[in-house]
């Protein structure tokens, strides 16, 4: 239970990474950083709602296993957002994913 609502918040993390990279509007290093603080606010989200439903529900997660997993929840949603908002910004340019304009 607790390693599926990590999953679902690493989606979450890259697909509003993308859309705020898609109409980023500002420089090339910044739009990485936003990136990082939307994961960030999705592993923080996350783990607000695991302690909700812990202290509604007792018995039905198990908290150390929320501990380590938001542990693990904030390095790689923060990388989530991050890519996100790389490929996202990408491709609001005009290019691909690891393809330049420069070559075919």
């Amino acid at each position: 239970m607790e390693a599926v609502g990590a999953l679902v918040d690493c989606g979450a993390a890259l697909a509003i990474g993308l859309i705020l990279g898609y109409r980023w509007t500002l420089g090339a290093p910044w739009h990485l950083v936003a990136g990082v603080i939307v994961g960030e606010v999705c592993a923080v989200t996350y783990f607000a709602i695991a302690i909700w439903a812990g202290r509604n529900w007792p018995g039905m997660l198990e908290a150390r296993l929320v501990g380590m997993i938001f542990m693990g929840l904030v390095i790689c949603a923060g990388l989530c957002g991050a890519l996100g908002t790389w490929f996202g910004y990408r491709k609001s340019q005009g290019r691909g994913l690891f393809r330049d304009r420069g070559f075919p």
